[in-house]
């Protein structure tokens, strides 16, 4: 399936004029020795990495815009007749916001060009009031970001709190309180956890109140409020800004930490990196004794992490690519104790005649997977009575306990001899066969994500400009789900995705046009990965045997889900005399599917063994369609449309003061 869509990709971009641009802009005033402004100068920006460049000319006023900038190192280049030209080098441009670089040109004696260092901005941002933090991708691999998760750079924002708290095991976070959903990612899932709700506060407000944009194109969550679908590796991140408050007009939706990642590009040079991690437990220190009531028992996490990058050009100054693939590998298993049927109870079981305990004892995989039995005897299950209780050895073998028999009466009919006052009940009597057991089980689990991201970057003519990118997460695990029952080795195959696709167009020197859309998607289905499971049957516990009572029988859930979020954005911006406009929309659909497709398998609860194979239980319970009774799955479908416009107006009273007014309505 991924071959098919990266190829499709691949050839749309071939197939369309278009290289990328954002949402971050370089503003000035070019002004002469008095100080008097220079209207009609010609200022072109280049790219240090691309080659690709911008012309505007300065209004009457003397103020220049060039908006639509991707993060990087650029020159700027300014003529005007009667005065010297002037180039500007190494200017960094920080992603999706708004820069200041004004200009001081000489009058000329003759046919010169100064060329002055600007690799350092000004000391004070004076173009907006946005508290906000950016730091670059090579920031970002240096700093010690648990999981290699880049949207905890979220915590170093100014305006922004959060102390990444681990949990006391699994390496989980430590939810701040009051926060509500998925929390944030672990060691073992990293990058590849289907929400991320990282752990951070900003603005006065909650986690959930969070924002999350990939190359413009926002990727929350629809089911919890701050926590992003796409989690980007760490080599595919260029540029992470982080805004706590106040927000330009352009970005509305939520009130919290607006995280703004921009990623990768291909450049004319070729470039690229690798790593590889290792956890294995012999790696790993911990405390060897901590008293004989409580052992410490060692990380036992096992697992392979990958990620690599490539980018370069495809044909120099026009065509860029960048591709980048993260991988985990994790392989563990943990031990378990618990209660279960005998072998020879399902045996008895599944010879009852036209019971559904019967389709349920002889359904492939429902008996118990484990490695040994543990002994037991009758006081450590609860049962005081020898009568209702007899261990069995077989062969100076511990087989189990012996705790009744099948029942001879009619199906449907309860165990007489259960007593409500505790007495679980024998059926019709001992009879030297054992029935219950405590073993000693493995939960072998085996994770696979992946995240394969690219980026196509091309530019056809002189005004128009467009970019792709992708994230493809495929997320494979296979665990035990519920009871250690070979029918319950689970297949979770989860995938994430999202597509970015941005064109702009420069109407005029003082004129362009920016479109951008995206979709950003998630869903599952638990049906069909896991085929080996009675779906058909209903789902059965026993319960009143005390401390003893065995793991039921019967599929977990199972659920199925499709989340998918359409954005599209159009913003045109222009330079009118001291006032740099932006004006634009913003269009959300979303579609939330999400069927509890478990709902419609009643689940049965029994006193006992013998209530269960003769299919008798005290309570039913599910999901039932009040019109007709019969059991259905809870099933929500939720569509929703935001409509947004927006103005923005950045007034440049002074070259060291910009006034920021802006109108959203949403």
């Amino acid at each position: 399936m991924l071959k098919p869509f990266l190829t499709a990709c691949l050839l749309t971009i071939a197939a369309m004029p278009a290289v990328a641009q954002y949402r971050a802009s370089l503003q000035g005033t070019v002004t002469d020795p008095q100080g008097n402004v220079i209207p009609d100068a010609t200022v072109t920006l280049t790219s240090k990495e691309t080659n690709v460049s911008k012309t505007v000319t300065t209004s009457g006023s003397g103020v220049y815009a060039i908006p639509g900038l991707a993060p990087g190192t650029y020159s700027l280049t300014v003529e005007k007749t009667g005065f010297t030209k002037q180039v500007l080098d190494n200017i960094p441009i920080v992603s999706e916001q708004a820069q200041s670089q004004d200009v001081h040109l000489q009058l000329a004696t003759a046919t010169t060009t100064v060329t002055v260092s600007a690799a350092t901005g000004p000391v004070i941002e004076t173009e907006t009031a946005t508290i906000s933090g950016t730091l670059t991708g090579q920031q970002i691999q240096a700093l010690p970001t648990f999981s290699r998760d880049p949207f905890q750079a979220a915590i170093l924002a100014p305006g922004a709190f959060g102390n990444n708290a681990r949990g006391a095991s699994g390496s989980g976070p430590q939810n701040l309180p009051g926060s509500a959903g998925p929390g944030g990612t672990s060691g073992t899932n990293s990058i590849f956890q289907t929400e991320n709700q990282v752990q951070v506060v900003a603005n006065g407000t909650r986690n959930n109140s969070n924002s999350f944009q990939v190359d413009g194109i926002e990727v929350n969550s629809l089911a919890w409020g701050g926590a992003a679908v796409i989690t980007p590796n760490e080599e595919s991140v260029k540029e992470v800004t982080v805004q706590s408050a106040p927000y330009s007009a352009e970005n509305g939706r939520n009130s919290g930490a607006q995280t703004l990642l921009v990623s990768k590009n291909g450049t004319n040079e070729f470039h690229g990196s690798a790593l590889f991690r290792a956890t294995r437990p012999g790696l790993n220190a911990y405390q060897r004794y901590n008293g004989p009531s409580n052992p410490v028992q060692r990380d036992t996490d096992r697992f392979n992490q990958w990620a690599g990058s490539i980018g370069g050009p495809v044909v120099r100054n026009h065509l860029f690519f960048f591709f980048s693939y993260e991988t985990l590998r994790n392989s563990t298993a943990s031990l378990a104790d618990n209660w279960y049927e005998t072998p020879q109870f399902l045996a008895a079981a599944k010879g009852v005649p036209n019971s559904i305990a019967a389709k349920i004892a002889g359904y492939p995989g429902e008996g118990a997977s484990f490695n040994t039995i543990i002994p037991k005897s009758c006081a450590d299950a609860g049962f005081s009575n020898p009568s209702q209780c007899q261990a069995i050895v077989s062969g100076g073998q511990y087989q189990g306990l012996d705790i009744g028999s099948l029942l001879r009466t009619r199906l449907g009919t309860a165990d007489p001899t259960y007593v409500s006052n505790g007495t679980p009940g024998v059926g019709s009597g001992l009879d030297g066969v054992p029935d219950l057991m405590f073993v000693q089980s493995v939960n072998p689990t085996t994770n696979n994500p992946q995240q394969f991201n690219g980026r196509m970057d091309f530019q056809a003519t002189d005004r128009d400009l467009l970019t792709f990118s992708t994230y493809y997460v495929p997320n494979d695990s296979t665990f035990y789900n519920g009871p250690t029952r070979a029918a319950n080795l689970w297949h979770s195959d989860r995938l994430n995705e999202a597509a970015t696709l941005l064109w702009n167009h420069t109407i005029s020197s003082r004129w362009l046009n920016e479109a951008r859309g995206g979709v950003t998607r998630w869903f599952f289905n638990e049906v069909s990965s896991n085929p080996q499971e009675p779906w058909g049957l209903p789902q059965d516990n026993i319960d009143n045997l005390g401390s003893a009572n065995p793991q039921f029988f019967g599929a977990p859930g199972p659920g199925v889900f499709y989340q998918t979020t359409y954005n599209f954005r159009d913003t045109l911006s222009t330079v009118m005399g001291r006032h740099s406009l932006k004006v634009g929309a913003d269009l959300y659909w979303e579609q939330d599917n999400d069927s509890q497709a478990g709902g419609a398998r009643p689940q049965y609860n029994f006193r006992n063994l013998w209530d269960f194979a003769n299919d008798a239980p005290y309570s039913e319970s599910g999901n039932f369609d009040p019109a007709t009774g019969m059991p259905s799955a809870a099933t929500k479908y939720i569509r929703s449309n935001i409509w947004a416009g927006f103005i923005q107006d950045d007034y440049k009273v002074k070259p060291n003061l910009t006034l920021n007014l802006g109108l959203r309505w949403e």
